[in-house]
């Protein structure tokens, strides 16, 4: 599959929605406690996890209103950098975001960059509490962006959000932690719906959507409703 890099970073192709999703990863209070991983394992294993799917390449951290770049050129490396920040008392325990960018698998096969397609956020990492988040709503078949206009992106959708379900899924298997919302229920909270790491189009969106304004070769919506919309 060929990824096309050259695409202007000013004027990347998928914008923000007017919300956010996101899935908090914490230790089970119901559990039996389980000794704690060395320092910053948790998050190396989460961002060897997001590079491998090209959904999160690590570029920068952000903390109180500054920004640390590092110019690296994997999730180790990323690490390191990270973990001397804080060994020099930069950055402490509690960090508000690690973003960068990753891959979009556009209709033709060909993959391009995107700044913050999903990032890190309110990470205590001596609490192992770590929240993946994303603004796009590119996983899913009807665009949401802040023009608050909606356009049908079939293709786009099937094939990114699958890749990012796969990548949560990963993380939530690797941690061992809770997560929330848990993957038996149907979080209702934004006009995207979270169930089990998928995402779905409110199903009031999606109906008024096909009724209204169907794209072309689209027969039907039933693949595309949430389980017990």
């Amino acid at each position: 599959m060929s990824v096309d890099r050259g695409v202007d970073p000013s004027n990347q192709p998928y914008p923000d929605s007017f919300f956010s999703l996101s899935w908090r990863f914490e230790p089970d209070p119901s559990r039996p406690a389980q000794p704690s991983p060395p320092p910053l394992a948790d998050l190396l294993t989460i961002l060897k996890i997001t590079t491998q799917h090209e959904i999160l390449i690590p570029t920068h951290v952000e903390d109180r209103g500054r920004r640390f770049s590092l110019a690296v050129d994997s999730a180790e490396a990323f690490i390191d950098g990270l973990a001397a920040l804080l060994h020099t008392g930069e950055l402490g325990p509690y960090l508000d975001e690690i973003a960068g960018h990753g891959l979009v698998e556009r209709p033709d096969g060909t993959r391009v960059p995107q700044d913050n397609l999903i990032f890190l956020q309110d990470l205590r990492l001596s609490e192992r509490i770590y929240s993946v988040a994303t603004r796009k709503s590119l996983w899913t078949p009807i665009a949401l962006d802040r023009s608050f206009g909606f356009e049908w992106q079939v293709e786009l959708a099937d094939r990114n959000g699958p890749r990012l379900e796969r990548c949560l899924r990963d993380i939530h298997a690797a941690l061992g932690l809770a997560v929330e919302p848990a993957p038996h229920e149907l979080d209702r909270e934004q006009p995207i719906w979270i169930r089990d790491f998928k995402l779905y189009t409110s199903t009031e969106i999606l109906r008024h959507e096909f009724a209204t304004n169907p794209p072309l070769g689209l027969a039907s919506i039933d693949r595309f409703i949430a389980p017990e919309a």
